[in-house]
């Protein structure tokens, strides 16, 4: 469980990346000078930066429910059964959800979505089912 709460911690810091990388690459090199800027006025984000940056705002919401659940399970010593499958569930679909969210697919990001909220109902079914 240990690892896989490490490997969504470095998800979150990959996404925190991402929206000034998509910048960088649509824009150009002139998104860094304002990153390194005192960045006074806010930069207009181009399409896809901006929906990178909305999954990183979701990703925000969802770390609150992961991060005290896999914490749980971890002190329960839930390292295998629902509460394990139910985070590598949760961090595939976050994985997915990236891409789901920049490409805008039909309703993929919502798809995607609600499967990474299955995996996390199958974590508190876990910790809760262990508490009682």
């Amino acid at each position: 469980m240990v690892i896989l709460i490490l490997l969504v911690l470095l998800l979150y810091v990959v996404q925190t990346f991402l929206p000034s990388a998509i910048m960088s690459r649509e824009v150009g090199p002139e998104v860094m000078h304002y990153a390194g800027g005192p960045r006074d006025h806010p930069l207009k984000l181009t399409k896809n930066a901006g929906r990178a940056l909305r999954a990183l705002h979701n990703m925000n919401e969802a770390m609150f429910v992961f991060l005290p659940l896999s914490l749980l399970a971890v002190h329960f010593g839930l390292d295998s059964g629902l509460a394990l499958w139910g985070a590598v569930v949760f961090l595939l679909a976050r994985i997915a959800y990236v891409p789901a969210y920049i490409t805008a697919i039909g309703l993929t990001r919502s798809i995607v979505w609600t499967v990474g909220h299955i995996g996390l109902g199958m974590m508190a079914w876990a910790v809760v089912a262990k508490a009682l």
